[in-house]
C-alpha cells in the first residue's frame, strides 16, 4: 500500500515546510505530499492556505504577497522561529530535495477557491526541468485543472481529490465520470466518504483509491479491509507500521 506524508511529518513537524520534508525522506513509504500556490510575482510556493496567518505570523493572501515577502514570515512556534528550513519553501526547492531520493510526489494544486493563471504549466514546467515526470502525481479539487494538465502533458499522472463538498452535488456515478473525463490515474477521497462502493466501483473503473488524511488506527484497519491503494496522512511511521503488521 502506497503511504504518503501529508504536508510532509506534519504530526510531529511544521507542515509543508522543508523541515518536515527533510523528516520524511528516511521513513519507508512511498512518497510526500504538499500543497502548491503562486505569488504576486509568479513563484510557486508550498502553503496550503491560501491565506497566512494559522502556521505562519504574516498576513495576507499568497496571491498577493510576493515572494520575498513570504520568506520574511516566521512560524508562529517561538522554538522553531530561527531555522531556515522553517519558512515558506518553493515547489523548486523541494524537487531538488526528492530529486536524489527514491519517493514520488504528489502535489496538490489549491486553486479551487483562488484562481492561479498558467499554474499547470508553470508546476509541469518545473517538473520537467528535474525529470521527475514519472514520480509526480499532480491532484486537485478542480477538474477543470486537472483536463489541462491532461491536455499540457498526458504522461503526467493526476488525481481527482473528492471530500464531502463534492458529493453534496454530485454523485458517486457523475465523480466516476469526471475522472474518466479528466483521464485520471487516481481517485483521492476524503476519508469521511470513502466506502466499499466507492472503493469497488472506481476499481471497475481501472481507478487507483488513495485516501486522505488518514490520522485514526481505527481507520487505518478499516480502509485496509476494502483494500484501498494508498493513504496520506500526517503520521507516515505509525501508519505504515499498522500497514506492516496488517497486511
Amino acid at each position: 500500500m502506497n503511504i504518503y506524508a501529508h504536508r510532509g511529518n506534519s504530526g510531529f513537524f511544521p507542515e509543508n515546510t522543508m523541515y518536515a520534508f527533510k523528516k520524511s525522506i528516511d521513513l519507508d513509504i512511498c512518497g510526500i505530499e504538499l500543497d502548491v500556490q503562486k505569488t504576486k510575482d509568479g513563484v510557486l510556493v508550498v502553503h496550503h492556505d491560501e491565506t497566512l496567518g494559522r502556521i505562519f505570523d504574516g498576513k495576507g493572501s499568497i496571491k498577493k504577497l510576493t515572494f520575498d515577502e513570504l520568506r520574511d514570515v516566521n512560524l508562529k512556534n517561538d522554538e522553531l522561529i530561527n531555522r531556515d528550513d522553517c519558512k515558506i519553501p518553493t515547489l523548486e526547492e523541494v524537487l531538488e530535495l526528492i530529486k536524489p531520493t527514491d519517493l514520488n510526489l504528489n502535489i496538490e494544486i489549491k486553486n479551487n477557491k483562488v484562481r492561479y493563471k498558467g499554474i499547470e504549466e508553470d508546476i509541469i514546467k518545473l517538473v520537467k526541468k528535474y525529470k521527475m515526470e514519472k514520480r509526480v502525481i499532480i491532484s486537485s479539487f478542480n477538474y477543470r485543472s486537472l483536463k489541462r494538465i491532461y491536455k499540457l502533458d498526458s504522461k503526467i499522472k493526476t488525481a481527482y481529490l473528492v471530500g464531502p463538498f463534492t458529493f453534496k452535488y454530485r454523485n458517486l456515478k457523475k465523480v466516476l465520470k469526471i475522472c474518466k473525463e479528466c483521464n485520471c490515474t487516481y481517485i483521492h477521497p476524503s476519508c469521511d466518504v470513502v466506502n466499499k462502493e466507492l472503493v469497488s466501483e472506481a476499481h471497475k473503473k481501472g481507478l487507483l483509491v488513495q485516501v486522505h488524511t488518514v490520522n485514526s488506527i481505527t481507520i487505518m484497519r478499516k480502509l485496509i479491509k476494502l483494500k484501498v491503494d494508498g493513504v496520506f496522512t500526517d503520521y507516515p511511521k505509525i501508519i505504515n507500521t499498522i500497514v506492516n503488521k496488517e497486511l
